[in-house]
């Protein structure tokens, strides 16, 4: 098949779990119908003796080490500026990328040459990749998806294939976000790109619920929320009626005891 070479982007730090690294990197590698041309691990900060011995396993890796731990956003900025191609993917250092995901994209992409990015729903699962407890879904069709993003972020993160120029033309991920993905996708949409989403799941996601909700709450999360919010008011992406609905319900969110957290989220962001 005619596909363009591609990139794929995977940060790695010191708290991530070697076993599922290695996994990570496996899925991308040696299981895809399409593999990449480039393969780019950004380690954030110094890395444990085994995270390490799985970088020696495989070869014709690009590794980019950082001295300090300076998160997933700078992370992924360092990764898109090192790229050689002109599509980029990326993917978490513990999730799982589904065989076909990079061809399907890939095809997605030279079908539709005025499309930006491209992502799709994921699997959360606990144990085994094969019995997922949930899918987060994202809507598809460019129209819909601006509409959704003034609520949610509209693309999974660790689903994501885009144009390199278009990321950098839209800042790409800043440093200093919790959010950093999703600041991305709306300053992309401000700008008028096109977003889009598969309908099938393109990744497993290592997602145990309330491990996911632990990792989404506190009071920097609800900070960001406010931050975030009122960001993207001055850039015109939503208005003060809008942004203050969304500081309303996610803020709270952020702020109950994980358990009442993990069951809104099965309530409302997962089928």
């Amino acid at each position: 098949m005619d596909l363009p070479p591609m990139s794929v982007v995977v940060s790695v730090y010191q708290g991530d779990d070697a076993d599922h690294f290695a996994a990570s990197l496996k899925s991308i590698i040696d299981e895809q119908t399409h593999t990449p041309a480039e393969i780019i691990v950004v380690a954030d900060g110094p890395l444990t003796a085994a995270l390490n011995d799985v970088l020696d396993e495989w070869k014709n890796l690009e590794i980019i080490r950082f001295e300090d731990n300076r998160g997933a956003g700078a992370a992924r900025a360092a990764g898109v500026e090192h790229a050689s191609h002109e599509i980029v993917a990326f993917q978490d250092a513990d999730d799982l990328s589904v065989p076909r995901r990079f061809e399907q994209q890939l095809t997605y992409f030279r079908e539709h040459s005025e499309l930006d990015a491209l992502g799709g729903y994921i699997a959360e699962f606990e144990d085994d990749p094969d019995d997922p407890h949930a899918t987060r879904e994202v809507p598809t069709q460019s129209s819909k998806i601006a509409r959704w993003a003034k609520i949610r972020s509209p693309l999974n993160q660790t689903t994501v294939m885009a144009r390199r120029k278009s990321i950098l033309e839209a800042g790409n991920y800043h440093a200093d976000e919790r959010m950093e993905d999703y600041a991305l996708w709306a300053r992309m949409l401000t700008a008028g790109m096109k977003l889009d989403n598969l309908p099938e799941v393109l990744a497993k996601v290592r997602a145990g619920s309330d491990e996911m909700a632990g990792r989404r709450g506190g009071l920097e999360y609800a900070r960001e929320d406010v931050r975030l919010q009122r960001e993207f008011y001055r850039m015109g992406f939503v208005s003060v009626p809008v942004a203050l609905l969304n500081i309303a319900i996610r803020v709270p969110t952020r702020l109950v005891p994980n358990s009442v957290r993990s069951a809104v989220y099965g309530l409302f962001l997962r089928d």
